[in-house]
């Protein structure tokens, strides 16, 4: 059959070119995206300027962009090469390398002599073939970029070493991107902007599943396979919807539906083809469970799998129990409640009269009511109650120590840890439900540049230095600059929150966005390696107790259920802003992290017993705020009351976040806390 896709039929392949034309496998199945972009690039092809030459394919792992690339290779009758992009690529491995070549005998250095051998982008740039690039958002180096750019110019050219390449008038570019992956940014705009056509790679229609898997493994058994597409899709929708990392794509649909066709069980080996593919923490495989179960998929399987073992000619023995307790094989006997039915199973090889060696320790009770595999976490080590005693001391100790030579020096202080009970735990669960989907999303988006921060040779946000990062400017922090790291410095950052625990805090929702906050900041922080610290104050709650803070999470605590404590946030009586910012930032900056946040919630103005209002407590407020911000603590406030300006005047207009939409805080921080990495 005549290929109607060939762009240039007349055109003579060299024998080693033939060889790198993909060839379709006759399970191969034309997509809609293979067709439509093989009718846009053969309508072009022959209009100059409007010619098709640059494609971008983006979409999650496994749906299918190689093999789209690699079929475009067939369609088009080009040879197809392709690079795999990574983060420290040069412009060497844009262009080439001039290396060393050493004489036949490699005895004699004097006849050493130096070749430039050109890159992979070169062969098929000259040369008129397909290229796939895959993966170029990995890419840190801005050069390695502006390389790219050139050589996807229509007419452009690249400067070698030794000679200037002109772009083949057959050279086409095929770029593969996945999307939010460990190390993805978002492609580059000048490289995007070169693209003349894209295309969003999602998993197939169902049908289309279906059809490729049953073309690909021989497999024939429609209800089977429409179930695990079922399964297929419902776990892509439900990691995509809880933010977990993996993806349950088409080359996981396969090798399934290949297990099932060989005599795998459909459930068991959904775990080891599709399930630890897209994770292996136990809480998202809880997620996915859950998912399954709620949409019958969990029943369905099994009952497929039944019905597969009864319709196998496998060698089936029937044990009937009698009502003496005797047992006996052979006779049918219809309707016995009684009977067991053995099955050999596809892989046995004979039998054995002997128990395993192993069988007890295989043996295990670990399975839910409904089958489903139960996970246990290792107990965490709890504080005794002296351990917790001595800690509570020390933080009263520091506190005091804190505000010597202040005008708070004579105010009586109490610094207390709550103890989470187990409304407390439910509570804090409940809602941390609610909120782990956008924060776990935060968190992986985050992790890939806090490792690139942690990893580079360069520390940026800095005051000073070498390297001027136009990238901060927005940032208006003035850290706009990036210097060589130290081997021993470490570029990592710390955050403290500060929640007003006064009266009014209780009106109008606050408390409960308080908590919130507390909790996405709680989740996010340790999601991504951050220490933290979350602290609520009050004043004059009694004559001997002037100044009360509440210690609820403390990086220097070693006890596992602290978090359950924010739950415990409420509004209380006055507030002492300044003794409390003092306090709270004096143990922030015992934190070895180079970069200290300290977040402020509060609602209104200072105001305490006797006289701790007005213009004092507002200067005393900005000093404290100078002078931390010396030792170099970023303040940031947070005003979710009706006295936004009087708090913008204490912290700064560029310090005050005013979140009108009390909803919108917990995400608002979070994302705050990402900028400063």
């Amino acid at each position: 059959m005549e290929n109607q896709w060939l762009l240039s039929p007349h055109r003579q392949l060299t024998e080693a070119e033939k060889t790198l034309v993909w060839k379709k496998p006759p399970s191969h199945i034309e997509s809609e995206a293979e067709r439509r972009i093989c009718a846009e690039v053969k309508r072009n092809w022959q209009r100059g300027e409007m010619r098709i030459t640059n494609i971008l394919l983006e979409g999650d792992a496994g749906s299918g962009k190689t093999q789209l690339a690699k079929a475009l290779s067939a369609d088009f009758g080009l040879p197809y090469t392709k690079i795999t992009c990574f983060a420290d690529m040069d412009k060497s491995d844009v262009l080439g390398s001039i290396l060393p070549v050493l004489s036949e005998d490699g005895h004699d250095a004097k006849e050493v002599r130096y070749q430039f051998y050109p890159s992979e982008i070169v062969r098929a740039y000259e040369n008129g073939w397909l290229l796939e690039i895959q993966e170029p958002t990995v890419i840190r180096d801005a050069a390695v970029l502006m390389a790219l750019n050139s050589a996807l110019e229509p007419d452009g050219s690249i400067n070698l070493p030794t000679r200037i390449v002109h772009r083949h008038p057959d050279f086409i570019v095929v770029i593969t991107t996945n999307r939010g992956y460990n190390g993805w940014r978002p492609l580059n705009e000048a490289l995007r902007d070169r693209v003349q056509h894209s295309e969003k790679m999602d998993l197939p229609p169902k049908a289309v599943m279906m059809e490729r898997a049953a073309a690909k493994t021989g497999y024939g058994d429609e209800a089977v396979l429409s179930l695990l597409a079922d399964t297929i899709i419902t776990l892509d929708a439900t990691a995509k919807a809880n933010a977990i990392k993996g993806v349950a794509g088409m080359r996981s649909y396969l090798f399934w539906a290949d297990a099932a066709a060989n005599g795998a069980a459909l459930r068991a080996s959904m775990y080891h083809k599709v399930i630890y593919k897209i994770t292996t923490e136990p809480e998202e495989i809880t997620i996915l469970e859950q998912a399954l179960t709620a949409k019958g998929l969990m029943k369905q399987l099994e009952q497929a799998e039944t019905h597969r073992c009864e319709s196998q000619n496998s060698a089936v023995m029937e044990l009937h129990l009698a009502d003496d307790g005797e047992y006996f094989a052979g006779e049918e006997r219809p309707g016995d409640q009684n009977a067991v039915r053995l099955r050999k199973s596809a892989d046995s090889e004979g039998h054995s009269d002997q128990a395993s060696d192993s069988a007890i320790e295989t043996q295990s009770s670990d399975n839910g009511d409904d089958g489903a595999p139960m996970y246990h976490e290792m107990a965490p080590e709890h504080p005794t109650e002296q351990q917790k005693q001595a800690f509570r001391k020390q933080l009263n100790q520091q506190a005091r120590e804190s505000v010597k030579g202040s005008l708070h020096q004579q105010v009586k202080l109490i610094v207390h840890r709550p103890e989470a009970t187990g409304e407390n735990r439910a509570e804090y669960l409940q809602q941390a439900s609610v909120l782990m989907p956008v924060i776990r999303e935060l968190v992986q988006k985050t992790m890939p540049l806090l490792e690139h921060e942690t990893t580079s040779e360069f520390a940026r946000g800095q005051l000073y230095g070498t390297t001027f990062c136009a990238d901060r400017v927005a940032a208006q922090d003035f850290r706009y600059f990036a210097r060589k790291r130290p081997p021993a410095e470490n570029p990592t950052l710390a955050v403290a929150l500060r929640i007003d625990e006064s009266a009014s805090m209780t009106a109008f929702g606050r408390l409960e966005a308080a908590r919130q906050a507390a909790i996405a900041l709680y989740e996010f922080c340790t999601g991504c390696g951050i220490p933290v610290l979350i602290y609520g104050d009050t004043a004059d709650r009694s004559r001997i107790e002037q100044m009360s803070l509440y210690s609820y999470v403390d990086f220097a605590s070693k006890d596992p259920d602290e978090k359950y404590s924010l739950m415990g946030i409420q509004g209380r009586s006055n507030n002492r802003d300044g003794m409390a910012l003092r306090i709270i930032a004096d143990r922030l900056l015992q934190a070895a992290q180079q970069t200290k946040l300290f977040i402020s919630i509060s609602d209104g103005q200072p105001k305490a017993m006797p006289d701790y209002t007005g213009d004092l407590a507002v200067a005393d407020m900005k000093q404290t705020l100078q002078e931390y911000r010396r030792k170099g603590i970023l303040f940031l406030a947070a005003a979710i009351g009706q006295d936004k300006e009087v708090i913008s005047d204490i912290y700064g207009k560029e310090n005050t976040l005013d979140i009108t939409d009390l909803k919108l805080l917990p995400a608002r921080l979070v994302q705050i806390i990402a900028r400063y990495l």
